[in-house]
């Protein structure tokens, strides 16, 4: 019985102060908001300002959209002001310091985001309570998402860095009657979630004052910018390394033989694959025309390494496969290519082979002559299918009539085999003419398999270099 009694007391000790209490801040809430007007500044007289402590912790940035240019955070605002209408002697109130009311039974500042872009106004809702204490201080802590516009700069993209921000300010109160000020010079990002995209570099929070052509009076704002670095790797590894891999078998290209029928071909799917990863970063970043990306610019001199090797295979090709009639190689060409740069690209010994295995007949007049003194010297003559042999008189003279036929046969006979041996020597310099123009292809071919390789360097290098 007596321990029962033990509880009871201990209960009633603990419990009725506690009830006690809830009743004297009951008490206390009904007596602040008593004749209390949320719409009016809580000031004592017309002339005072109400100096409103401005702070921003943050929590998340949710999305940057670049080709909407628009900007999307989730931030906690803290606000500290002074309400003279709510100040209480705490003694006369048992002791109560604070009480806590919902924010939508007291005056607030209507803080809008001037920026703003969302399907809201940006005015900051109603939907948290607020703490005041006795003195008339007020804490006000307050989640919010905002969207706000940020122009996007992708001339660097994607080593792109951007900034972009929040202002905040009174939609209809002066800087004479509503003022604000911020409590750190940096926002608070101890509960700030890392960016998937982004790294936060620095979010400075300042306070910046206006004036509009409609009214004499000052607008003070605080703003906060953001400072963001892009993370690059996913661009990296997904649009640039397959475009530098892309690259590279185009410079190795050059290594398939020009009259394989293949080259062309492939230089064409590469072409292909690389206007689809054009149209992907176009569908990324926004249509302007004030900026070109630097990613742009990359695919753009890719393209066009890819088009020249396409042009140029085009001209090797055709050089390769002259038709016949073929004229010879012009003689300026002829000392640049296949002596100068043959022998830049030791390519000399190819050349001396190919002339070494030239051979040019005998043709015109002098042949008629060979042809006749080494048929009269074997002393037959071919008349159809049949030899003649040369009838001769007794004195070692031959018949004046044999003597006419066979000087007519003899030069019948040297014009066939003149007209032979220069169809073969035309077919021989149509021949050597032919290997000429593809000498000077596989020249030319090795020429612009080192260009492309160099611009190939240069570009990568290029882009790099912008970055680092």
């Amino acid at each position: 019985m007596r321990t029962s009694v033990i509880i009871l007391a201990l209960v009633t000790l603990i419990i009725v102060p506690e009830i006690r209490c809830q009743q004297v801040g009951e008490a206390l809430k009904t007596h602040l908001l008593t004749n209390y007007n949320k719409y009016l500044r809580p000031v004592t007289n017309d002339t005072q300002t109400i100096d409103v402590t401005f702070g921003v912790a943050l929590r998340q940035i949710i999305d940057l959209k670049e080709k909407e240019q628009t900007f999307r955070i989730n931030i906690w605002l803290r606000l500290f002001w002074t309400d003279y209408m709510l100040a209480w002697n705490a003694s006369d109130w048992g002791g109560v310091s604070s009480v806590t009311v919902h924010s939508s039974e007291i005056w607030r500042p209507d803080i809008f985001l001037y920026n703003n872009i969302g399907d809201s106004y940006g005015n900051v809702d109603a939907i948290t309570s607020i703490i005041i204490s006795s003195t008339g201080a007020v804490s006000y802590f307050q989640p919010a998402i905002f969207e706000s516009a940020c122009r996007v700069n992708v001339g660097s993209f994607p080593f792109d860095t951007q900034e972009c921000e929040l202002e905040f300010g009174s939609w209809i109160y002066t800087g004479n009657a509503v003022d604000f000020h911020n409590n750190a010079n940096d926002t608070d990002q101890a509960s700030y979630i890392e960016n998937e995209e982004f790294v936060l570099k620095s979010a400075p929070l300042s306070r910046r004052v206006g004036y509009y052509a409609c009214c004499p009076e000052p607008y003070p704002t605080m703003v906060i910018n953001f400072y963001l670095e892009r993370r690059s790797f996913f661009y990296i590894f997904n649009m640039v390394l397959p475009c530098i891999i892309l690259m590279a078998l185009n410079w190795f290209g050059f290594y398939i033989p020009p009259d394989s029928g293949e080259r062309l071909g492939f230089f064409m799917t590469i072409l292909l694959a690389l206007v689809v990863f054009l149209q992907v970063l176009s569908d990324i970043l926004p249509r302007t025309s004030q900026t070109t990306p630097l990613l742009g610019v990359f695919f753009a001199a890719t393209i066009g390494l890819v088009g020249f090797s396409c042009l140029v295979s085009i001209v090797i090709i055709r050089l390769s496969c002259n038709s016949p009639p073929t004229r010879p190689v012009p003689r300026w060409m002829r000392v640049v290519l296949l002596h100068g740069m043959a022998r830049l690209f030791c390519m000399t010994n190819i050349y001396n082979e190919d002339n070494s295995n030239k051979v040019t007949p005998t043709g015109g007049v002098e042949a008629d002559d060979l042809v006749i003194e080494r048929v009269v010297s074997n002393g037959h003559v071919i008349n159809g299918d049949v030899d003649t042999p040369y009838t001769r008189t007794t004195n070692g003279r031959r018949e004046a009539g044999n003597d006419q036929s066979v000087l007519t046969v003899l030069r019948g006979l040297a014009a066939q085999v003149t007209k032979h041996f220069k169809t073969l020597g035309e077919k021989a310099d149509e021949e050597g003419f032919q290997d000429d123009w593809k000498m000077v292809a596989l020249v030319l071919d090795r020429f612009f398999l080192w260009v492309v390789g160099a611009g190939t360097i240069g570009v990568i290098m290029c882009l790099f270099f912008v970055r680092y």
